[in-house]
């Protein structure tokens, strides 16, 4: 195999990797936010309330670092492999596209308004 395509191939398994971990981590904290604020809610107790408030920073914290390495990860799709981009870019491109705007455009602006 060429030394060059196996670069390639590990620095996108790096990255997809990496990336992998912050939108399970965002999905897992989201439930429990609702959790701790409903409790808040329930029981008027300012416990509940802090622990939602410390998760909600995390949460900030850990989907700004999604997005961060996510971005990467589109671009290497048309840099690593450029001809797989070409054959299926008509098949590809839309999805990856419709990707980029719900999950970077209207997370973002749901997130301003939740933090």
């Amino acid at each position: 195999m060429d030394d060059a395509l196996l670069m390639h191939r590990l620095h996108f398994a790096f990255t997809v990797t990496f990336h992998y971990l912050f939108p399970q981590l965002t999905m897992g904290l989201a439930p429990l936010i609702v959790v701790f604020k409903s409790l808040y809610l329930h029981t008027d107790n300012p416990l509940y309330n802090r622990a939602a408030r410390f998760w909600a920073k995390l949460f900030g914290i850990n989907f700004v670092l999604g997005v961060v390495t996510g971005i990467p990860m589109e671009f290497q799709f048309g840099t690593n492999w450029a001809e797989f981009a070409r054959v299926t870019g008509g098949v590809i491109g839309q999805p990856l596209v419709m990707e980029g705007v719900f999950a970077f455009f209207l997370e973002s602006a749901f997130l301003g308004l939740f933090l």
